[in-house]
């Protein structure tokens, strides 16, 4: 009975919306009313937005030992950070009524009564407008409830005989890998104009891993981004990025492309390093986003779901003893060779890069002077959109002497603190193509800056380029 009140509650919080006088837009989503620590279910989100087309954003705000995965997007371009899930379209679909959906995920700590609120901001007679959704809440019981018989309990075994089926699907001289793909969890979906991916998951020692992505792009250039959700608790490194600029933050990996390149394929490759993380399985999800007929679309890679520690190994020797039985070798014994030989190549390029540094500190120390201390400008308080060139980013302040010895470069800056960054930033530009020809000569006076790249501000605060160039009705110049 109170289960039933608590859902009832839920159900007409969601429908009273703080709405704008006369405003068309409603907003429901099926929150549960309870969970049970360590599941996951289904949520969709109902939007009825009438005639309203252009630039939105929805944005769900989810507590501590809450995560969201998307499902269905609609053609938004999706991420999950600090506890906030974003659907975000350059041009919302042309129905008046459409419905997106994520996979809503509790750890197994999660207790007592959580708070869920969101809101949903679009452009409208030139102006931005926000709708703010009442809170709901979910109850997930004291500390250490035990679920009732007949609640739903997910599994987290998988079929062995799975797993041997898809291992011993790989080709011929490849190293044979215990990875499901699509198995409960995202199906890969072909986006818009036939453009598609896949994922390839390679071990090379208990806790490391190569992640190679393909992406089938065709003929489509301009914007691209591939992002992809790694475990909790996982590091990702580039080893190759196609051009692209790459990022990585809490569970986030991206790859982003102002302009896309010329080839129909892309190929993009990481390493996985699963730090302390215990033996066991988890999983990868991710997507491409891309811009077709000035509508953003998006390439569903699905879930790839793989193993860490002695299991892995276990299962690679299997499937490499089943391909190499001819030749009689031992693919247990040579897989463990490699990985210690690979070990200790990898402490010594650490050791080697550990004193590197060493000694460019020391040599930095000495050669510094009061007058080269790090100086910063303060620029004034922006109004409205603005666009700059960021030209570097580090954990340190540098100041003019740095830029003229490292890069030749004796012009201003600015120095932002971002995302736990020291970022770097010329400039300050009404109009998107100023500061993408400011980028640009940069790049052809040598400057050699690792990557120079155009950002976006409204009002001071740093939004995407993509946000702004709708806010401010310009066109995107290649």
């Amino acid at each position: 009975m109170v289960n039933q009140l608590v859902l009832l509650i839920n159900v007409i919080s969601l429908l009273l919306i703080n709405t704008f006088t006369g405003a068309p837009i409603i907003v429901t989503q099926n929150l549960p009313a309870t969970m049970a620590s360590g599941s996951e279910t289904k949520v969709t989100v109902t939007i009825e937005k009438g005639d309203v087309t252009g630039f939105a954003k929805l944005q769900i705000d989810l507590p501590d030992g809450l995560t969201a995965t998307a499902i269905e997007t609609k053609g938004a371009s999706f991420t999950f950070a600090d506890g906030k899930a974003k659907f975000i379209w350059m041009s919302l679909p042309a129905s008046p009524t459409f419905k997106v959906s994520y996979t809503l995920s509790a750890t197994s700590s999660s207790a007592g009564v959580k708070r869920v609120a969101g809101r949903f901001s679009y452009i409208e007679d030139n102006e931005r407008k926000v709708l703010e959704l009442n809170p709901s809440t979910i109850d997930f019981g004291a500390p250490g409830a035990i679920v009732a018989e007949d609640a739903p309990v997910q599994s987290n075994t998988t079929n062995d005989q799975d797993l041997v089926s898809a291992a011993g699907a790989a080709p011929v001289g490849k190293i044979a890998i215990a990875v499901i793909d699509n198995a409960s969890g995202i199906a890969a979906m072909q986006g818009a104009g036939g453009v598609g991916g896949s994922r390839t998951i390679t071990p090379v020692t208990e806790k490391e891993m190569i992640v190679e992505v393909l992406v089938n792009k065709g003929s489509i250039r301009g914007f691209g981004k591939l992002q992809e959700i790694i475990p909790a608790g996982f590091t990702a490194v580039e080893k190759n990025s196609a051009e692209a600029i790459f990022t990585t933050q809490d569970r986030i990996v991206k790859f982003v492309w102002l302009n896309l390149p010329a080839s129909n394929e892309l190929k993009v490759t990481y390493k996985l390093r699963a730090n302390e993380k215990p033996d066991g399985e988890y999983s990868i999800d991710g997507d491409f986003g891309y811009l077709l007929n000035d509508e953003t679309q998006k390439a569903v890679l699905g879930t790839s779901k793989f193993f860490i520690g002695q299991r892995a190994f276990e299962m690679m020797a299997s499937d490499s003893q089943q391909m190499n039985q001819e030749q009689g070798e031992d693919p247990s014994l040579a897989l463990k060779l490699k990985a210690e030989e690979e070990r200790k190549a990898r402490e010594a390029q650490e050791a080697t890069a550990a004193r590197e540094r060493i000694e460019k500190q020391e040599a930095a120390k000495q050669n510094t002077v009061a007058a080269q201390r790090p100086t910063q400008r303060i620029p004034a308080p922006e109004k409205g959109i603005t666009y700059k060139v960021q030209i570097t980013a580090a954990h340190r302040e540098v100041g003019k002497s740095y830029f003229r010895a490292r890069h030749s470069y004796s012009g201003d800056f600015q120095i932002e603190r971002h995302q736990g960054w020291i970022k770097y930033v010329t400039g300050g530009y009404v109009e998107y193509k100023e500061a993408r020809e400011q980028r640009v000569n940069y790049v052809q006076a040598g400057h050699n800056f690792p990557g120079p790249f155009v950002t976006a501000y409204n009002n001071g605060e740093r939004i995407t380029v993509q946000e702004a160039l709708a806010i401010s009705k310009q066109q995107w110049v290649q």
